[in-house]
């Protein structure tokens, strides 16, 4: 009786536009790799109607997964469709498969967004079960075609950017620390000798990549832009542009080797990489030069674009609270893919970056919340954007900061 509800089913499904699973060709001319920087998919396989199958791989110590970064060679003469088929347990996600756009590449430079996707219910006849899967179709062809959840930016990419401007005499490139795997994890200092400093910190997350392209932005502006230069006069940075280094190699999206989310790692300090940055800002906290931390995170929150966290008032100093708002007030007239007047509430949870600073130290985060897919006006973010989102958040803090 079981499998007669479920035959019917199948077909009636199939007619409302929701696939069955077919079976799996064992054997192909499409071969698939993985086995490169931020490489990460998993069961990858040819359908029976030539689509192509995966799964994303759960990190260490965790079961929180969302990034993907994979390999196709094939001589076929028409895009490749693909399905992954564990979509519905993927990290915050359910409807906000619908605006994720997959990116694909021919030669792992230049990228291009899918077109067409559906997050919707497929009929596995194998195991007879039920699931919604994410399908997406590549908008090229290419006989080596490079897939990922979205622009990927790997340990190399920084270093390729910091060559660019190392010969900058106000800048110092040098490491705090080292990684659970011995990765040296790479600081950039900007006019650090003044006397009140900035730390900017990103990819506690390894799979949240836009963030790296504002972390960028924020660089150059602090380089290039008269608001950059402007806030030089006051303040020294230390930026510390991937924390996570083994992760960003490894392929991971939310924890490190040693399975540990680091951005909950801030009062068992249980992690190297923690352990590490918390003693290089020590110096500065303890002499009272730490003004603000920001703190750089991707999300793919349909009804958001690019949006902060908020620590809640009564959490904070009165000076802090004050900063937080303005910072929020002014934010969004720079770029309108972010949605300053809109901030979310950071979770109450021990071990928080911005938490625990707070609460021991007094110091505040800044967090900001770069969307994957979503800019606030609408618009569909990429690297230039996230740029340019950068740059904004440095006149932000020149108009908030040099107006105290």
């Amino acid at each position: 009786m079981r499998y007669l509800i479920l035959k019917i089913t199948c077909i009636s499904l199939l007619f409302a536009g929701i696939s069955a699973n077919m079976d799996l060709l064992a054997d192909s001319d499409v071969t698939f790799s993985t086995n490169f920087e931020s490489g990460a998919a998993a069961d990858l396989k040819v359908r029976q109607d030539g689509s192509i199958e995966f799964s994303i791989p759960p990190d260490p110590g965790g079961d929180q997964y969302l990034w993907f970064y994979f390999q196709v060679i094939s001589k076929k003469k028409e895009p490749h469709r693909f399905i992954l088929k564990n979509a519905t347990g993927a990290h915050q996600t359910g409807k906000r498969w619908n605006i994720t756009k997959p990116i694909f590449s021919a030669d792992g430079e230049k990228w291009v967004r899918a077109q067409k996707v559906q997050y919707a219910r497929q009929v596995s006849i194998s195991d007879m079960s039920i699931a919604k899967v994410f399908r997406f179709q590549s908008p090229i062809i290419a006989e080596t075609l490079y897939v990922a959840y979205s622009y990927p930016y790997t340990n190399t990419d920084l270093r390729d950017y910091l060559g660019t401007i190392c010969i900058d005499q106000s800048v110092e490139i040098t490491k705090f620390g080292s990684t659970e795997e011995e990765r040296p994890i790479p600081l950039l200092q900007i006019d650090s000798p003044r006397e009140k400093k900035i730390w900017i910190i990103g990819r506690e997350h390894p799979g949240e990549t836009p963030l790296s392209f504002v972390c960028e932005g924020m660089i150059q502006a602090l380089l290039d832009s008269p608001a950059g230069w402007k806030l030089r006069q006051s303040y020294g940075f230390s930026i510390v542009p991937i924390l996570n280094v083994d992760g960003v190699e490894n392929g991971y999206y939310y924890h490190n080797t040693g399975g540990v989310n680091l951005a909950r790692d801030w009062e068992e300090f249980s992690s190297q990489e923690v352990q590490s940055l918390h003693s290089a800002m020590l110096h500065d906290i303890e002499n009272g030069r730490l003004k603000l931390i920001v703190n750089l995170h991707s999300s793919n929150d349909p009804s958001k674009g690019h949006f902060f966290l908020r620590i809640p008032e009564n959490k904070l100093s009165a000076d802090n609270a004050l900063l937080q708002k303005r910072i929020f007030e002014v934010a969004g007239n720079y770029h309108p893919q972010i949605q300053g007047r809109s901030p979310v509430t950071l979770y109450d949870l021990p071990g928080i970056t911005g938490n625990a600073l707070n609460e021991k130290y007094g110091v505040y985060c800044l967090y900001l919340e770069s969307n994957y897919s979503r800019g606030a006006d609408g618009t569909i973010p990429d690297p230039q954007s996230w740029h340019a989102v950068g740059e904004a958040l440095v006149k932000a803090l020149a108009e908030v900061l040099l107006s105290e």
